[in-house]
């Protein structure tokens, strides 16, 4: 039986618990507050929709393989993960989960990182001299994780939030959650896992995992930036010819990137929006934390692509005049 962390009770943490714990992994499952307390009462419930279609509602009460746990040092030393999931809000410090998940891997422990922004490991895409320049600034514990190359690359495209405490909501699956391995040590590693989560949820092979992340990323770039500015859902703004243009326009600048650095764009702009907005249901994630007086991760989200862009010596100036309003609204209100 695969022992996996889930390192973050959200709503995609949770669902990946379920995907998991449905393949027969064994999980610990990391959430906390009150959202802890009702997991360990009533058990974590999962309900999946399409749109408004309910398509499952199941509930995995804790056992000896489903381990709900709200702090990591309840966690015996000596185990050692064959895989642990960091599905924390990227504005949560991320290099301090490192140091916390470090005694429990070892060679054979697949880390896969959040995708919501610019990994650490992204820079690995570039060449040679590209890559000392982001080197130099790296912390020891993102460089001891490229060392032992164990990284697996997933994206999420699904909408969910935590409906109410112990109880996860997926609103709609777009491509579910592709994964490939970032190094080819741990292919048969990243293989095995995407057999798992289809059992529950699409997984598609992807052929590039640096444009998959990139993409995934400018994505929720652009469509949080406007709907923050917009305070518009899917429905709407599919509905707004001049917010789609703007949401066009980022997700060009983003793909410039790609572009001066031959990497593969796999899929348009133009594609990802009709993607995006086909959850009409959906209120992008930062809108609805901004809303229910949440923390709102773009602040985080765009300091990863100034520090890409800044150590690239690119711009991306439509992006960057967007995000300093928003957050002159955010702070004001």
């Amino acid at each position: 039986m695969k022992k996996t962390l889930i390192f973050g009770g959200g709503a995609i943490g949770s669902f990946l618990a379920y995907c998991l714990y449905s393949s027969n992994h064994k999980i610990y499952f990391l959430c906390r507050n009150e959202h802890y307390k009702m997991c360990k009462k009533n058990g974590l419930k999962i309900k999946v929709y399409k749109n408004h279609k309910l398509i499952n509602n199941s509930t995995i009460k804790k056992n000896k393989n489903f381990v709900i746990i709200n702090d990591i040092k309840k966690i015996k030393k000596d185990i050692k993960f064959d895989y642990i999931f960091i599905t924390i809000k990227i504005n949560e410090n991320i290099k301090k989960i490192y140091y916390k998940i470090e005694k429990y891997i070892d060679k054979n422990t697949a880390i896969i990182p959040p995708c919501t922004s610019i990994p650490f490991w992204w820079y690995k895409s570039l060449k040679k001299e590209k890559q000392e320049i982001f080197e130099k600034r790296l912390d020891k514990i993102f460089m001891k994780n490229i060392k032992r190359r164990n990284i697996i690359g997933m994206t999420m495209w699904l909408s969910g939030k935590v409906e109410k405490p112990g109880v996860a909501r997926i609103g709609h699956i777009q491509r579910g959650l592709p994964i490939k391995e970032v190094f080819s040590e741990f292919k048969m590693k990243a293989n095995s896992l995407r057999k798992d989560i289809k059992k529950k949820c699409k997984s598609p092979f992807i052929k590039d995992i640096y444009s998959e992340i990139f993409i995934k990323s400018i994505n929720a770039l652009a469509f949080n930036l406007i709907a923050l500015d917009t305070k518009k859902n899917n429905l709407e703004l599919s509905k707004d010819f001049v917010a789609k243009k703007r949401i066009f326009k980022i997700l060009r600048e983003g793909d410039n990137i790609l572009l001066k650095n031959k990497i593969k764009i796999f899929q348009s702009a133009t594609s990802r929006i009709k993607q995006t907005l086909s959850s009409k249901l959906h209120t992008m994630s930062m809108l609805h934390s901004y809303n229910n007086k949440k923390p709102i991760e773009i602040v985080a989200l765009w300091k990863s692509f100034d520090n890409l862009i800044y150590n690239l010596k690119m711009k991306m100036p439509f992006t960057k005049k967007i995000f300093i309003s928003v957050r002159k609204k955010i702070v004001r209100n």
